[in-house]
C-alpha cells in the first residue's frame, strides 16, 4: 500500500485549511479522492485563547454619536448664562459674580466627583455611566426651569439645578478614553477622542443663547429648550450597544489593577503629573476665558451679541483643531512632536490677546480667537492620549478622570483669580488687561513643562509586544502540532462542522480497502 500524499506536495501542512484533498494510490491504479471541507474561523467560536480580528464595528460609530450627542447636550447646559451675563443678572436681580459662580460650581462638582468617576465607571461600565450622566443632565436641568416659574424667580432653586445637571460632566467626559478603548482600534483611537473632547455644545450654546435671550422675558424660553435639548440626549443611551462583540484591542483582554491600586501607581508616577499639569493649565484657560469672554470684550463697546458670535467663532475653531488632531494623531503617532509644536502656538495667542483686545479690533480679535481655540485645542488630545500611554497598565478611565479633574481644578481657580483682576478704576472701566497677562503668563509654565515632558508610550509597546507573542504561539502551534492534533484542536472549537470533516482514520482506511 502506498503512503497517503497532503495536497500541494506537502508531508506536514502548516495549517489544517492546506488539508485540502487525501490523494490514495492503490497500486498505482487508480486515484480516490476525498476531499472534506475544512473549518472556518467565519464557522467557528473563538475560544479565549485564540487570536481574533482587531476591528472597529459599525455599532462603534452610533455609539460614539450618542456619547457627542450627550456631550453637545452638557455644554449647551454648562453655557447658558456665559453669553448673557448681563441679562441673566438683571432678571434674577443678582450681580454678574454671583451669575460666575453659576459657572465656578460647575468647577467644584466637577472637581469632587471627578474623584469616584474611575470608581463609578469600574462599577457600572460604559453604557450605565452615559445612560446615569443623561439622566442626572435632564433632570437638573428641569429644575432649573421650574425656577423661573416661581415669582420672583429664584436664583436658589436655579444653583440647585445648576449643581444637579453639573455632575453629568464628569460622567461624559471622563470617560472619553475608556470608551474609545472599549470601541475603537488603536488606528481609530484619537479619531474617535478627537468628537468626544471636541465642544459642538458650546458653539451651540454661544450662537444660540444671545439669539433667544434678547431680552429678560426670554430668559424662561432658553432654559425650557435647554431642558428639552437634555432630554432628548438622553433617551437614545438606553438603546445603545453596551459593547462590541469582540475586543478592538489586546489591551481590553489584559488585566488591570483595580481603581484604588491605579491610584497608588499613578502617585508615583511623574511623567503622568506633567500632563497633568500642562493639560490643567490648557484646558482650565480655555474654560476661564469663555466664562469671563463677555466680560473681557464689552468695556472696549462691543455687544453680547458680537460676544457670542466670537465665542462660537472660536469653539467652530477648537473643533476643528481636534478634528485634525485625531486623524493626524492616528496617521503619525508624534504625540510628543505636537505636544512641544503647539504648546507655543498657544502661548503666542494669550500674548497676542494682551495688545489686540481694543476697541474697534473685532476683526483682530476674531482672528486671535480662532488660532488660540485651534492650537490649544489640537493640543486636547495629544496630552489625554500621552497621559493613556505614560500611565499603562492603570486603566484608562483612572488616568482620564485625574486628567480632566485638574482641568475642572484649574479653571475654576483661574476664573475667581481673573474675576479678582478686574479693573474698577481703569481705562475703560472695569477692563481685565491683568486678567490677559496672567493667562499668557500661565501658559508660559504650560510651555516650559512641554519640552520637559519624555514620558514613554507604554501602552503601545505593550500592545506591540503583545502582537508579537501571539503572533509567535500561533505560529509555533500550527508549525509543531502534528495534522491530527491541529484538526482536533479546530474541531473543539467550532460550532458546527459537515460530516465529511469527522471522517477519521478508520474511515480513510476503509476507503482505500474498498479502492483496492
Amino acid at each position: 500500500m502506498n503512503s497517503i500524499k497532503f495536497a500541494k506536495g506537502t508531508t506536514r501542512p502548516h495549517s489544517i485549511h492546506e488539508i485540502s484533498t487525501t490523494t490514495i494510490r492503490p497500486n498505482d491504479q487508480q486515484d480516490i479522492q476525498v476531499t472534506p471541507p475544512s473549518p472556518t474561523l467565519s464557522s467557528c467560536t473563538v475560544a479565549a485563547n485564540q487570536p481574533y480580528e482587531l476591528k472597529t464595528y459599525p455599532q462603534a460609530w452610533l455609539a460614539l454619536f450618542l456619547l457627542v450627542c450627550l456631550r453637545a447636550a452638557s455644554a449647551v447646559f454648562q453655557y447658558t448664562f456665559a453669553p448673557i451675563p448681563s441679562v441673566t443678572a438683571e432678571y434674577f436681580g443678582v450681580s454678574i459674580s454671583f451669575i460666575n459662580w453659576l459657572s465656578n460650581v460647575q468647577g467644584i462638582v466637577y472637581v469632587v466627583l471627578s474623584f469616584f468617576t474611575g470608581w463609578i465607571f469600574e462599577r457600572l461600565g460604559v453604557k450605565k455611566s452615559l445612560i446615569l450622566s443623561g439622566f442626572i443632565l435632564a433632570v437638573g436641568c428641569w429644575i432649573r426651569w421650574v425656577a423661573v416659574l416661581v415669582h420672583p424667580p429664584s436664583f436658589a432653586i436655579t444653583m440647585i439645578g445648576q449643581i444637579v445637571a453639573a455632575a453629568a460632566a464628569p460622567l461624559a467626559l471622563n470617560i472619553m478614553s475608556m470608551f474609545q478603548s472599549l470601541w475603537f482600534t488603536d488606528n481609530l483611537r484619537a479619531t474617535a477622542g478627537m468628537f468626544v473632547a471636541s465642544n459642538y455644545g458650546a458653539i451651540l450654546g454661544m450662537f444660540m443663547m444671545p439669539a433667544i435671550a434678547t431680552g429678560m422675558d426670554k430668559i424662561p424660553l432658553t432654559l425650557i429648550v435647554v431642558a428639552i435639548f437634555a432630554s432628548v440626549a438622553f433617551v437614545p443611551l438606553i438603546f445603545m450597544p453596551a459593547k462590541p462583540k469582540t475586543p478592538p484591542s489586546y489591551a481590553q483582554t489584559t488585566d488591570r489593577p483595580p481603581f484604588f491600586e491605579g491610584l497608588k501607581m499613578l502617585s508615583k508616577n511623574g511623567h503622568f503629573w506633567i500632563l497633568f499639569v500642562i493639560h490643567g493649565i490648557n484646558v482650565g484657560l480655555s474654560m476661564a476665558l469663555a466664562t469671563i469672554f463677555n466680560q473681557v470684550i464689552t468695556p472696549y463697546g462691543y455687544t453680547n451679541a458680537q460676544s457670542g458670535q466670537l465665542s462660537a467663532v472660536s469653539f467652530f475653531a477648537g473643533t476643528l483643531g481636534c478634528s485634525v488632531a485625531g486623524p493626524v494623531l492616528d496617521m503619525t503617532k508624534q504625540h510628543k512632536l505636537f505636544l512641544r509644536l503647539m504648546a507655543p502656538l498657544t502661548l503666542a495667542t494669550y500674548v497676542g490677546f494682551i495688545f489686540i483686545v481694543q476697541k474697534d479690533s473685532f476683526a483682530a480679535i476674531m482672528f486671535t480667537c480662532i488660532m488660540n481655540q485651534f492650537f490649544l485645542s489640537f493640543l486636547v488630545p495629544v496630552v489625554v492620549e500621552l497621559g493613556v500611554e505614560v500611565s499603562y497598565p492603570v486603566a484608562e478611565s483612572t488616568s482620564n478622570s485625574l486628567l480632566w479633574q485638574g482641568c475642572q481644578l484649574f479653571g475654576f481657580i483661574f476664573v475667581l483669580i481673573m474675576d479678582q483682576l478686574r479693573d474698577q478704576n481703569g481705562s475703560p472701566k472695569d477692563n481685565m488687561q491683568k486678567a490677559l497677562i496672567f493667562q499668557a503668563a500661565l501658559m508660559g509654565v504650560c510651555t516650559v513643562l512641554a519640552f520637559v515632558y519624555n514620558g514613554r508610550m507604554n501602552r503601545t509597546e505593550a500592545m506591540a509586544e503583545e502582537l508579537k507573542e501571539r503572533e509567535q504561539e500561533e505560529k509555533d502551534l500550527t508549525e509543531l502540532e502534528p495534522p491530527r492534533l491541529i484538526r482536533e484542536r479546530h474541531a473543539s472549537v467550532c460550532s458546527t462542522q459537515s460530516d465529511a470533516t469527522r471522517v477519521g482514520d478508520k474511515d480513510l482506511e476503509k476507503q482505500k480497502g474498498k479502492a483496492i
